[in-house]
């Protein structure tokens, strides 16, 4: 939900125009006319003989010229140098560039110690940026000892005086309960005004809380128009969030199609599950008709970052032909790359084409072992299939013990053909056998029962 608590890199601002005496001014002037004209090397030339003689504002003024690679080449260093007589003489301006050269170490040792004290020189002249880049640094323990009360002492001051970052790291440490004992309707009140301001990760937040109904009472329709002024302006997550709201109608009328439209816009930002939802609206119809070569290209997209659910979707494409040409071969690289990341119904896929020998040499061995896997996740259908293979001796001698266990397992987890297939298995075992079949599929149960429970089995698992 949050963003980083970073500091900022303000750019250069414009020239120093005070401290000239009225002897110097007509000199000091000429600058001024070539700078207003963008002629930054003779601006250069006017003022670099008054820095030189300690005129603090030419002073200033070459700092600036440095900075910003402006008539010279830029040098962060050089520009530290000029800054440093303007800045111990009170200049807000220079001390924040000052502290800001030695925070990111730009062309100089990074000195976080040296960046505090200059932030701080600007933060005591109510310097907002400064006040913000310092709390930042004292919740991140970055020059000086973490202290998380100083950094909420420099947000409000920087709050106060309107800075939306400070407004929004204010909400998270309410959030958080940094330095403060945790309180969502202040995490709110500080979120709001900052996105107020348009800060869009501000406005993410409050949507997200008030989705929740967390600092103020759940409000839809509040939850959505906020998510909706940040995905305009392009925040990533709060457009994946908008369109699940119109996608599943959540507590606002359902729309597919302006769904799709917000999955689109995540997704072309990279953001994975809106590629994968976006696949699984395209593939059913849902806001659009049936495109399978479309729901291929995002599935794609996330399986190629990395998705197990992604690549299982691409597997089942191919394995079965839909929105591209069946093509096994590449159906088991997918499964096997989902597999290996634990998905269920990848592992039973892939432990199906091991069986039939499909994309790869029969491997009935590699089965079962694929099979295993996904039956101990709790996978029915792999359950059953395993049934299958104790029964048939596949992989090793025949085990009815281990075959009635698990289509034991199938059926009381929900597999159409468990019972039946326990009661054919049984009719060749002895009263010990499925005695202790029993036993064992109880224990397994019983300790599965303690776990998280996957989702129901896909209607795309082979069987």
């Amino acid at each position: 939900m949050h963003r980083a608590l970073t500091r900022r890199m303000t750019a250069p601002v414009a020239l120093w125009l005070f401290g000239c005496g009225a002897a110097a001014w007509a000199e000091f002037g000429d600058g001024i006319d070539a700078w207003d004209r963008g002629d930054y090397s003779s601006a250069y030339r006017e003022w670099l003989p008054m820095a030189e003689q300690g005129d603090l504002s030419a002073m200033y003024n070459i700092a600036l010229l440095h900075d910003m690679g402006l008539g010279v080449e830029r040098n962060h260093a050089e520009a530290a140098r000029w800054y440093e007589d303007p800045a111990a003489d009170g200049n807000v301006s220079a001390q924040f560039r000052l502290a800001t050269i030695y925070d990111y170490g730009l062309d100089v040792p990074e000195d976080d110690a040296r960046a505090v004290y200059w932030y701080e020189a600007a933060a005591r002249q109510a310097d907002d940026e400064a006040q913000f880049n310092l709390a930042v640094m004292y919740s991140r323990g970055e020059g000086v000892a973490t202290d998380f009360e100083r950094a909420l002492h420099w947000y409000r001051l920087s709050a106060d005086l309107g800075n939306a970052g400070a407004q929004y790291n204010l909400g998270y440490m309410y959030s958080q309960g940094q330095g403060v004992e945790a309180d969502s309707v202040q995490a709110l009140a500080w979120y709001r005004r900052a996105a107020e301001q348009g800060d869009a990760d501000a406005q993410f937040a409050v949507a997200l809380m008030l989705d929740r109904g967390q600092g103020a009472a759940a409000d839809k329709g509040a939850a959505l128009a906020w998510f909706e002024k940040a995905a305009l302006q392009g925040h990533q997550q709060a457009q994946f969030n908008l369109a699940v709201m119109l996608d599943s109608g959540d507590g606002i009328e359902q729309n597919d199609a302006d769904a799709i439209d917000w999955y689109r816009a995540a997704a072309e930002q990279g953001h994975v599950g809106a590629q994968i939802n976006l696949g699984i609206m395209y593939e059913r119809g849902e806001g659009t008709g049936p495109d399978p070569a479309e729901a291929l290209y995002w599935y794609r997209h996330a399986a190629e970052r990395g998705s197990a659910q992604a690549q299982y979707a691409v597997a089942l494409m191919f394995d079965e032909g839909v929105g591209v040409e069946e093509d096994n071969y590449a159906a088991v690289a997918w499964y096997r790359l989902a597999a290996q990341q634990g998905d269920a119904d990848a592992q039973n896929n892939l432990g199906a084409m091991f069986d039939a020998g499909e994309g790869v040499p029969r491997d009935e061995v590699e089965a079962l072992r694929w099979y295993t896997l996904a039956a101990q996740q709790g996978n029915v259908v792999a359950q059953n299939n395993l049934g299958a293979m104790y029964v048939r001796g596949a992989g090793e001698t025949i085990d009815a013990v281990q075959a009635y266990k698990w289509f034991y397992i199938a059926e009381r987890l929900g597999h159409p053909a468990g019972r039946e297939n326990r009661l054919d298995t049984a009719r060749s075992m002895a009263p010990a056998e499925i005695a202790e079949a029993t036993r064992q599929a109880g224990e397994w149960l019983g300790e599965f029962s303690g776990r998280p429970q996957p989702g129901s089995p896909s209607a795309a698992a082979r069987p």
